[in-house]
């Protein structure tokens, strides 16, 4: 093999060593470069997480109070009829003895209230869970 040659032989293995080089390069910028990118878009997509995350708890919290309201208006309802439901009694309590009164007053008279009506009328305490 001439001088010639060899010098020849040697270039283009440093030519080729070059390509090869620049090519490895090339292609690690651009997976750089595509990192870059995915990274960008996972931080965008982590974003409208936390967005979505937050949105959800204002939800949650909205949820929360709107229960507690309703705990509490039920409650208060629970109260009125409890105390409707007492002076419903009273009221019952005071015709009756109105009626045992008149009774005794008037003990054969058919005026006395229908038997069985009391029944058929919620007692205290019906108005309740």
């Amino acid at each position: 093999m001439s001088t010639g040659q060899l010098i020849g032989l040697i270039v283009a293995f440093i030519i080729v060593i070059a390509i090869i080089v620049l090519v490895v390069r090339m292609g690690r910028k651009r997976k750089v470069e595509r990192d870059r990118v995915k990274a960008t878009e996972l931080r965008e997509e982590g974003d409208r997480t936390r967005l979505q995350a937050q949105e959800h708890e204002a939800n949650a919290a909205d949820a929360d109070a709107k229960a507690r309201q309703a705990r509490v208006a039920a409650d208060k309802l629970e109260r009125e009829a409890e105390s409707r439901g007492q002076a419903a009694q009273e009221s019952r309590d005071r015709a009756d003895e109105h009626h045992q009164r008149a009774e005794k007053l008037d003990p054969g008279s058919d005026d006395t209230p229908e038997s069985g009506s009391e029944n058929d009328e919620p007692r205290r305490g019906d108005y309740r869970r």
